[in-house]
């Protein structure tokens, strides 16, 4: 079944000293986009996580972010790097003076800028905790799953809806090409007698052009390219995996198939269903924006 690009996962695991919280939001987005929020001291983890969301996840900009509530973060050591803060100092007391300031410079502010203090745990430690964060975020990426799952059911009742309308525009339009060859003719017929005073016309001559259009107006073949490609959509909605891409594919060759339709066909119901099939079109390839 397809999945929606929207979805939201959270779950925990809970360890003997602690307890490691997923949480994953997702949103549309044309390709795989993962922005990743890790706790201190844990950006080893970043690839080992980002390789399990590219295995799951194909399609999506997705929000994840990974807390750690635990003991271990109380066997850290804080770490103050002497020189930088200097650095920092001498090159802010040439701004305080530039500017005329007297405020000075307290250890407050240099503990805030960059590198002068970090947090550093084992990383020894650190390492023993991926199995722990790879089962939280395999049971935040099922819950996700279900999530995209069930408004993908919802998308697919909308896509199978709007397939089923353009089938039964298609079978008018199929019932009705003919009429668009006996028309011409009756009204070339009619053109004929109007130009002549009402004489006997040439009846091969008349023949003749209706043979002419009837060549350049036979929408058969489009008919049957925009049945195959529907019967394809219909096909492509009942997968799963990425099927968002191949769907707006499809989409495009309904659109191409029913433009020709329209630009050969002169039966007022054959234009008004085309342009009824080109509105249920952009439907779905705005939906199909929303599919992974």
């Amino acid at each position: 079944m397809i999945r929606s690009m929207t979805g939201f996962g959270k779950a925990e695991f809970i360890l003997p000293k602690g307890k490691i919280t997923v949480e994953i939001k997702t949103v549309n987005h044309k390709f795989l986009d993962v922005s990743l929020r890790l706790p201190v001291g844990m950006s080893i983890f970043e690839d080992k996580v980002k390789d399990v969301l590219q295995k799951n996840v194909k399609r999506g900009k997705l929000n994840i972010n990974i807390a750690y509530d635990g003991a271990l973060l109380k066997e850290g050591k804080v770490v103050i790097d002497g020189k930088t803060a200097k650095r920092y100092y001498v090159e802010l007391s040439k701004l305080e003076k530039s500017l005329g300031l007297k405020n000075g410079i307290t250890v407050k502010d240099l503990a805030a800028l960059p590198g002068v203090v970090s947090y550093e745990i084992e990383e020894a430690k650190i390492a023993a905790l991926w199995p722990s964060i790879k089962i939280a975020l395999d049971r935040t990426l099922v819950k996700l799953r279900k999530d995209r799952e069930k408004e993908g059911r919802a998308l697919f009742v909308d896509l199978n809806t709007r397939a089923k309308k353009i089938k039964s525009l298609l079978n008018t339009i199929r019932s009705r090409a003919h009429l668009n060859i006996d028309e011409y003719r009756r009204k070339f017929n009619d053109r004929i007698k109007d130009l002549t005073g009402g004489r006997t016309i040439d009846i091969g001559r008349l023949e003749i052009e209706v043979a002419i259009f009837a060549k350049n107006s036979d929408i058969a073949e489009e008919i049957t390219r925009l049945d195959n490609h529907l019967s394809n959509f219909c096909k492509t909605i009942t997968e799963t995996g990425e099927v968002g891409k191949k769907i707006d594919f499809i989409a495009q060759e309904l659109h191409r198939e029913t433009n020709t339709i329209g630009s050969k066909a002169s039966d007022f119901k054959i234009s008004k269903n085309v342009i009824d099939i080109k509105g249920e079109i952009e439907k779905i390839r705005e939906q199909a924006k929303n599919l992974e």
